[in-house]
């Protein structure tokens, strides 16, 4: 039988639901030329074969998008997983990329197959054919196909001490060449075993790793952000007890003022109208993190001219953001009215 080179993949009914495998095979096998698979069942209506061969264009349409030729195959068959044996037997296939699970079912963790059908195939595909079973773009797992040569040789190998037990009832043993010959092969595929088990080990070794790093990165990330948003937290409170600390002095001196309404054209404006910038009784003032009040469109220029300490204390700020001092503006107005009358 003549072995196919092509690299097959199987999709399903479900609209691209296998997207993410042909395009992991595309990327990844190296193959220049694809078979899409599509196991369709028996008894199916025209409008339901008319919706597979949509599903499946649109799998075409990908090909021709990544720029490698692809052919399709439609098989009639109720079980996906005999018609995929079936065709893998029949046209020899060497390559077979299928989903070992559909991708919402996909997770970091995932290491091995949860698709009845992948778990079939692996078990009862012939062991000439080499399959990779992907999930979201991810390659969870593959079964390396083995090349006739080698099974030839385990076949005859097989068959020889078969031969051997048999003929030891009539005194006939083989001979030393074919019992080294025996030994060695076996000695490679323990070799071969335990190499593909310790890449395994390796792999999933890498996998854990990388998560763990990943989780930690992300573990310090989040820390950080909690400690900035408490210390904005802690300075933003501050800033409000300070407003509304001053707010309460501020009423008492209103009192004190309200008394002094009688003389007030007889007296300058009262300090803190007078915004410690322009020297000029405040229209708009603002409080800032020093915990002063400015005109606002003083402290504004203040800031836009890369200014980041106070112009009273001159040391660093924690922030730039300004509260309007609403209370002091109410306080100004009314003596301004009252300047005025």
């Amino acid at each position: 039988m003549v072995m196919d080179d092509k690299i097959y993949v199987a999709v399903t009914g479900r609209d691209l639901e296998n997207k993410s495998s042909l395009v992991w095979a595309i990327q990844n096998s190296g193959g220049r030329e694809f078979c899409i698979v599509y196991v369709q069942k028996l008894r199916l209506c025209r409008k339901e074969k008319e919706r597979a061969h949509k599903i499946v264009d649109k799998y075409l349409n990908i090909c021709r998008q990544m720029q490698v030729s692809a052919e399709t195959i439609y098989i009639e068959m109720d079980s996906v997983e005999e018609g995929i044996l079936q065709l893998i037997s029949n046209r020899g296939v060497k390559k077979l990329v299928m989903g070992a699970a559909a991708d919402r079912h996909y997770s970091m963790r995932m290491r091995d197959l949860q698709s009845k059908k992948a778990i079939f195939i692996r078990r009862e595909a012939p062991a000439t054919c080499h399959i990779w079973f992907t999930c979201k773009g991810y390659l969870i797992c593959s079964r390396e196909g083995r090349r006739r040569d080698d099974l030839y040789l385990e076949c005859a190998s097989s068959n020889s001490l078969s031969q051997s037990k048999i003929t030891k009832g009539t005194e006939s043993f083989p001979s030393s060449s074919m019992v080294k010959d025996d030994d060695r092969i076996q000695v490679s595929d323990a070799i071969k075993r335990a190499k593909q088990s310790e890449n395994v080990y390796i792999s999933e070794l890498k996998c854990k790793k990388e998560t763990e790093n990943a989780l930690r990165t992300t573990k310090e990330e989040l820390e950080k952000m909690i400690r900035k948003l408490q210390y904005k937290y802690t300075l933003s409170m501050e800033a409000v007890r300070r407003l509304k600390q001053e707010q309460e002095e501020l009423k008492i001196e209103l009192k004190e003022v309200s008394k002094l309404s009688s003389n007030r054209k007889n007296h300058g404006p009262p300090q803190y109208f007078i915004c410690p910038i322009t020297q000029d009784v405040m229209e708009d003032p603002h409080v800032a993190a020093d915990g002063f009040t400015y005109e606002g469109e003083a402290i504004s220029s203040w800031f836009e001219r890369e200014h980041e300490t106070s112009p009273m204390t001159n040391k660093s700020l924690p922030h730039t953001s300004l509260v309007p001092n609403l209370a002091l503006r109410s306080a100004i107005q009314e003596w301004l009215q009252a300047s005025s009358s």
